[in-house]
């Protein structure tokens, strides 16, 4: 038995949407026999948007059920049965997630009729359920309403089972996981990802990438992400995917780089927790007209470089106050006042202006200090290859891959292997997680 399942909801996500109504029709493999239909108070409050999509609004389902009060009801209607929906993962992860917060569960074995058309109707031009109503001539007199659609998605699967070749006992198959696909995105693609370590990019319709990852195990990682109903990267992902592409890189190390780089390039707009913050305010030195040597904090500009750079005010202030008591300086000369650093335990003893200089010069070449050069190695794509990872004088260079052990030990060699990418202090806290796990070679 197929339990034809729509619902209409407050948003496009399980993870921050509910539900505002739900319509189940029961289909014998041969017609319809049993169907039930209820609008539920979401005790939430429905976007504007979404009330001239349904015409679905507040005052409607103000007085309707909530979930918990039909929960049984549904919950009967399903138990046994074949989960059936068009995009079967964006209806079926809402209503989970509803029995999850009632202390239940939901495991059904799902069909999506957006794939199974895409397989048994191959070449349409489109597959959403208005296109494909359209082109079977299959009526829906109340479009983006639970039963208008269950209606014509149950009109749509009469048509499947009449066409099927075996397609839906596949479908049906354990291994399978054809349902927990993105509706949109072909088998063969998810099919021809690699077992191995790398990045992998998510595509739009158009190309653009909407997300980029890494993974050890890009396939397993890849199905990880459409396996879960909590899925953190919402629903409207996956209703976006297209393609999958990826980059291989052998190492950990190398996919976490490249991966920081992608996201960096691209601003894919499901990496969001990924975008780390800019340095915006650096610390200055500069000598002013009574020959002087002063620091400052400063807004970073093009062609202006800082001694130092940070992410907030806040963070380049508590480092210079630190830096003023740690060498003696004058607080009045890096733009901090006296009665301040008071506060925080430092009285400026004043010394002769020579001892000063000289102190306030040391204390400059504490901060330009030359950074230690030098490489790290790791696994490369294939059997006999091995990637490299350089930082010279404390800056990331890049990384590069090569086939052979290196002809020589010089830093030129090394440079000769790399392609360059961008220094960040991202950069920095992945390469320092494996300094200690790595072959390192120091110039």
């Amino acid at each position: 038995m197929y339990a034809i399942v729509d619902i209409e909801t407050t948003g496009s996500a399980a993870a921050y949407g509910k539900i505002t109504e739900i319509a189940i029709l029961i289909h014998d493999g041969q017609r319809v026999v049993d169907e039930y239909q209820t609008l539920i108070n979401p005790e939430c409050g429905i976007p504007m948007g979404i009330t001239s999509l349904t015409g679905i609004s507040n005052e409607m389902v103000m007085n309707a059920p909530k979930f918990y009060e039909v929960a049984k009801d549904i919950h009967q209607l399903l138990e046994g049965n074949i989960f059936v929906a068009h995009n079967v993962n964006f209806d079926y992860s809402f209503i989970k997630k509803e029995f999850v917060e009632l202390g239940g569960t939901l495991n059904l074995p799902k069909l999506c009729t957006v794939r199974l058309s895409r397989k048994i109707f191959p070449g349409l031009k489109s597959y959403s359920l208005g296109r494909l109503a359209d082109h079977f001539q299959i009526e829906n007199a109340a479009r983006h309403r639970a039963m208008g659609d269950a209606r014509a998605t149950a009109e749509l699967m009469d048509l499947l089972i009449q066409n099927d070749s075996g397609q839906i006992k596949e479908f049906l198959k354990k291994n399978s996981k054809e349902s927990d696909l993105p509706p949109n995105l072909p088998k063969e693609t998810f099919a021809n990802l690699p077992e191995l370590t790398g990045v992998y990019y998510f595509h739009d319709e158009h190309g653009k990438v909407l997300y980029v990852g890494k993974a050890n195990n890009i396939k397993g990682r890849v199905r990880n992400h459409f396996s879960s109903t909590d899925v953190i990267y919402k629903q409207g992902l996956k209703d976006q995917i297209r393609d999958i592409t990826f980059e291989l890189c052998g190492d950990e190390m190398i996919a976490f780089l490249l991966e920081s780089f992608e996201i960096k390039r691209l601003f894919p707009p499901f990496n969001k927790a990924q975008k780390y913050p800019s340095r915006k305010y650096g610390i200055y030195h500069y000598e002013d007209s009574r020959g002087y040597h002063r620091l400052s904090i400063g807004k970073v500009q093009k062609g202006h470089i800082p001694l130092k750079s940070f992410t907030s005010f806040d963070k380049a202030r508590t480092f210079l106050i630190q830096f003023v008591k740690e060498h003696g300086l004058d607080p009045e000369l890096c733009s901090l006042p006296a009665s301040m650093m008071k506060y925080f335990g430092y009285s400026f003893a004043a010394s002769d202006q020579e001892a000063l200089k000289e102190r306030f010069k040391n204390a400059l070449a504490s901060i330009n200090e030359v950074k230690d050069t030098y490489c790290l190695f790791g696994e490369g794509r294939t059997i006999g290859e091995r990637s490299v990872v350089l930082v010279e004088e404390g800056l990331y260079r890049g990384f590069g891959f090569f086939d052979e052990e290196l002809t020589g030990n010089s830093l030129d060699d090394v440079k000769n292997l790399v392609k360059s990418y961008p220094d960040n202090p991202d950069v920095h806290r992945i390469i320092n997680q494996y300094v200690d796990k790595r072959e390192i070679m120091v110039f």
